[in-house]
């Protein structure tokens, strides 16, 4: 992190305890319907037949293993009408990535008044993002596209734990902003010592996704920080540069804004990311 800061230390603490505080406290835990199944999930004594009635139990999360299960996008053919068919088709990993996206995404549909959102510019960067995500992990067969969509749907949540606090600071917050020409997470670790990508991973530790989608959140603005390959973290930067949906009140994106260890750390020359987005946007064209 940049060594410089904007805050004192007693104000940076008093900012951090909030945080923690809004995590410990405020931010819900995730439903039992969901525990269920992630246990279920985990735990190897499992069959697809269980995991299926547990899904069954909660009609929002068996309508999208369904329909993921009847996915023509996914390879798949539209002939799955059990959830326990749409468990063994899709694999327990992969259900559980779905499980961990539809429980979060509920949390994208709010406007951030901090951020200049409105209730519906958080979700469609989100969305973006995430197709972008696994559009490029399937163009550089990465071997879990579905992780790579949840990391691009929820990589901006740390964004609603901080938003109250920037509400606050608004003022003093845009003034830095715009005078240094800086992206959000620069100005909130200058002010708060930390950024809505570390954040949004402490919200993951306390949900217990798993520990490579956590990483995956907490390290998207800086791939080369992950404490592991940071594959994941570098696809998702990669799709949030340069996704086609620009909020242009309050983002700057494009590919300069790719962290320049994404590259390395997915062995692809610049030469070749660029071309990619390139098909990747005739691909938003034409869907």
């Amino acid at each position: 992190m940049p060594n410089e800061t904007l805050s004192s230390s007693l104000e940076m603490s008093s900012y951090q305890k909030k945080i923690v505080q809004y995590i410990d406290v405020d931010l819900k835990p995730l439903p039992t319907s969901v525990t269920r199944v992630l246990n279920a999930v985990d735990n190897q004594m499992s069959n697809a037949g269980f995991i299926g009635e547990l899904l069954g139990l909660d009609h929002v999360l068996a309508a999208r293993v369904l329909q993921a299960a009847n996915s023509a996008y996914l390879g798949y053919g539209p002939s799955c009408s059990s959830l326990t068919d749409a468990v063994v088709r899709l694999g327990f990993r992969r259900v559980k990535t779905m499980v961990l996206g539809v429980v979060t995404s509920s949390s994208l549909e709010t406007a951030l008044k901090g951020y200049q959102y409105s209730s519906t510019d958080l979700w469609n960067h989100s969305i973006a993002v995430a197709t972008a995500a696994q559009w490029i992990a399937r163009a550089i067969s990465y071997e879990n596209p579905e992780e790579a969509y949840v990391a691009g749907l929820i990589h901006d949540i740390g964004k609603t734990a901080l938003n109250h606090i920037i509400v606050v600071i608004r003022e003093k917050f845009y003034t830095v902003k715009e005078e240094r020409d800086l992206p959000f997470y620069r100005v909130e670790r200058l002010f708060f010592g930390l950024d809505h990508a570390y954040v949004g991973g402490m919200m993951a530790k306390k949900w217990n996704f798993p520990e490579r989608l956590l990483l995956g959140i907490k390290h998207h603005h800086t791939p080369n920080e992950s404490t592991d390959d940071g594959y994941l973290a570098s696809i998702v930067n990669i799709a949030n540069a340069c996704n086609p949906y620009n909020n242009s009140k309050v983002n700057n994106y494009g590919t300069d804004n790719i962290h320049s260890s994404s590259f390395d750390i997915l062995g692809l020359s610049k030469e070749s990311v660029f071309e990619k987005i390139v098909e990747l946007f005739s691909y938003y064209q034409n869907s």
